[in-house]
């Protein structure tokens, strides 16, 4: 592994030719200092970015009214969709559907034993929702927002899920508890063991064919 970035971290975006991310740059009089930025796939080499920049690849061109709705911006959950639509899911679990002019289409709550989402992906028109405290990735109409499938619980292949990331029909879930990675078969919904590592892992993405994932110290690449 390489370490990429050291610090707090709070989230990480995809680009084509690498990733963006948030992260804490000072605490001044109980005031945290947010900066951004982005770290090129091919070279690992970080620069810093503009704030505008981040929410751009973010939220797509709905960023300003992104930024309105959301509880916070940084820690808010995202995914864009097609012909320019939005979905956001705050920290609470209050969710938002945006139109591609930033009109809000549709509003709800999305919550599992009363704990919101810590991190949703889109795969086939269905929302996917890792759920930290239970232990569980539930599948989530995107037209009604109703539970359709769930994986994990008592007896679960996750720990202390966080990030969702999907590739193809394939989706890597970040698991803090048992520092490891995941992988799920969204079709067959099989589950294997794909990565091990030292510190509880927070959320992984793949760029190409480099992966990256934000550990407590950083960002690394393998």
């Amino acid at each position: 592994m390489q370490k990429l970035f050291e610090g707090t971290v709070y989230d990480m975006v995809g680009k084509p030719d690498g990733l963006i991310f948030s992260y804490l740059e000072d605490v001044i009089d109980d005031r945290v200092l947010v900066k951004f930025k982005m770290i090129e796939a091919q070279t690992g080499n970080v620069t810093d970015i503009a704030k505008n920049v981040y929410l751009l690849a973010k939220f797509g061109n709905n960023y300003r009214p992104a930024v309105k709705i959301a509880d916070n911006f940084v820690t808010v959950k995202s995914i864009n969709l097609p012909s320019g639509k939005l979905f956001l899911c705050n920290r609470s679990g209050a969710c938002y559907l945006l139109s591609s002019d930033g009109g809000v289409l549709w509003t709800g709550t999305v919550l599992y034993r009363d704990e919101a989402p810590s991190d949703v992906a889109l795969y086939d028109n269905c929302v996917w929702a890792s759920f930290y405290n239970s232990n569980v990735l539930i599948r989530f109409n995107l037209a009604t927002m109703r539970e359709e499938l769930r994986i994990g619980g008592a007896r679960s292949p996750f720990s202390a899920p966080r990030g969702v990331f999907i590739e193809g029909n394939t989706a890597i879930i970040s698991n803090a508890g048992s520092m490891s990675l995941t992988k799920v078969n969204l079709d067959t919904y099989t589950v294997e063991p794909y990565y091990d590592f030292k510190q509880k892992v927070r959320d992984y993405i793949k760029v190409g064919r480099y992966e990256f994932v934000l550990l407590e110290s950083g960002i690394y690449s393998f």
